[in-house]
């Protein structure tokens, strides 16, 4: 195993609201180690830490273990919990509320240099003390060897979601692309030993969905994955892209592999239909043995399929893991829609969007706070905002998932599938007092559609050759008009309605 000669600290970005916090329902996301001794062929985090990095002006070297600084992180907490920072409401809420905490985004939680540093070690016994629930991506190294570290987690004083990282449950397989990481084998024995504990669910992360390994025996992957316990899985796409990818090796597994691979602007990266061959295929097999066992994620079209929490099947979840997901999400709204998905529904904030008084939400947040951009849209929100603003904690969680913030950051529902913004005759976006006025529009109603190119989809070619689609007010009258409470009264999906689903 490769051993560290020196560190660095981390520079800035303890951590911050999730990218995707509209669509998982985790608000924090923290990386102790942004680096990792697996070295998998496949990780896309060397990318996304070159980037992460890149804007402070660190260039990465891969022999160095970057570490988050814990005497600065144990002073943020307590900080937080004394009501005595106010420069991050938003963190400073969610930890005091006890949410989710998202570990491993770039780097091994429990890579083997923790023996020496003991980061993670010192972080989970902290968290233990203050009850706060963690979801950690990994591939368990310390946890297949090391009995220390599954006791941190057996006796950790809140929930624990592992969810575990494979590609493949083939040794042979994996040691070719992930040479230094736990074998699969090891992997799976370590989730059944850990699934045993009322406070641990063990999870899947498919992460990356490699044509070629990954599916190579959908059953036996499924079959073992649930003989360890898995209670549910997440399929993640594999991007291709960056210096490594231009290796002969990776040119050769393109080539193999073109069939399941298309190119996109700066790589390749998996064709939604093999990730959905996929996923079928599994979902059949494991629903037979468990009926509530669901594959999710798979950088999915919203309502294609049916949407979950974070990643994984939380709704099946113990109300102990529930009480980590923040209350608002776009999901209780996708789900309101797609029940009448066939059908034109005309979309207004105030019947199917969120009430004031019948959600938690924070007091106010800064569009800059934890030095990442919180005027959170459909895309990334790595850099900072170009504006410093303190805004009212409601209006952040409208206007980011409705209205958005100005040219440069739609609302994220502006950019799902189906949905278009509604004009009236004289060509200005409609508006139901501050609050955009959407339509959702099933794919059969497309002729309806217009735009600055094409006064009408049926002249256009293609639904993609529109530019701008919307649809006028005047064709809206007879639409649909779907409501909800508001509240969190549709957040969970019950046991009864997910068995339905599979009859």
């Amino acid at each position: 195993m490769l051993k560290y000669k020196w560190f660095k600290q981390r520079i800035d970005t303890l951590f911050a609201p999730g990218f995707k916090i509209w669509s998982k329902g985790i608000p924090l996301k923290l990386d102790l180690y942004q680096n990792c001794s697996n070295f998998c062929r496949a990780c896309f985090a060397i990318s996304l830490r070159n980037m992460t990095l890149g804007r402070n002006g660190i260039k990465q070297n891969l022999q160095v273990a970057r570490l988050l600084n814990m005497r600065s992180l144990v002073n943020f907490f307590n900080k937080a919990f004394a009501k005595k920072d106010t420069v991050h409401p938003f963190m400073n809420w969610a930890l005091r509320n006890k949410y989710f905490l998202e570990l491993g985004t770039t780097g091994e939680t429990f890579q083997e240099c923790d023996l020496d540093f003991r980061l993670t070690y010192n972080f989970l016994k902290l968290t233990s003390d203050l009850q706060i629930p963690i979801l950690t991506n990994t591939k368990l190294n310390l946890l297949c060897r090391d009995d220390e570290y599954k006791k941190l987690l057996i006796n950790h004083k809140a929930p624990i979601f592992l969810e575990v990282s494979l590609s493949t449950t083939d040794d042979k397989l994996a040691k070719i692309y992930e040479p230094l990481a736990p074998l699969p084998s090891e992997r799976l024995k370590t989730m059944k030993e850990l699934s045993k504990y009322d406070n641990i669910i063990v999870s899947v992360y498919i992460s990356p969905f490699m044509p070629g390994v990954t599916d190579l025996d959908p059953e036996k992957f499924i079959n073992d994955i649930m003989d360890a316990n898995a209670q549910c899985a997440h399929l993640r796409d594999f991007f291709m892209q960056g210096e490594m990818f231009q290796s002969n090796f990776w040119k050769n597994y393109i080539r193999e592999n073109e069939s399941s691979i298309e190119t996109f602007p700066g790589g390749h990266h998996v064709r939604y239909d093999a990730k959905l061959k996929f996923l079928e295929e599994t979902t059949r097999i494991a629903i037979k043995r468990n009926p509530l066992f669901r594959i999710i994620g798979m950088k999915t079209r919203f309502l294609d399929m049916e949407v979950y929490y974070g990643r994984g099947m939380m709704d099946i979840f113990p109300d102990s893991f529930k009480k980590g997901i923040v209350d608002f999400t776009i999901i209780p709204i996708l789900r309101k829609i797609k029940e009448n998905r066939n059908s034109p529904q005309l979309l207004l904030w105030d019947k199917i969007g969120y009430k004031k008084d019948k959600i938690s939400y924070p007091e106010y947040i800064r569009t800059n706070e934890g030095d990442i951009n919180n005027l959170i849209d459909w895309g990334c929100s790595c850099n900072k905002s170009e504006v410093e603003m303190r805004i009212e904690g409601f209006t952040w969680i409208r206007d980011g998932l409705w209205n958005g913030f100005g040219v440069s950051s739609p609302a994220f529902i502006s950019k799902i599938e189906g949905i278009y913004p509604v004009k009236d005759v004289a060509g200005n976006y409609v508006k139901d007092g501050e609050d955009s006025v959407y339509v959702y529009i099933p794919e059969k109603f497309n002729y309806l559609l217009k735009s600055s190119t094409h006064q009408s989809f049926l002249l256009a070619p293609d639904i993609k050759d529109l530019k701008e689609p919307y649809i006028l007010e005047t064709d809206t009258r007879d639409f649909i008009r779907p409501e909800r409470l508001g509240g969190t009264e549709d957040k969970w999906v019950t046991k009864e309605k997910l068995l339905e689903a599979v009859r």
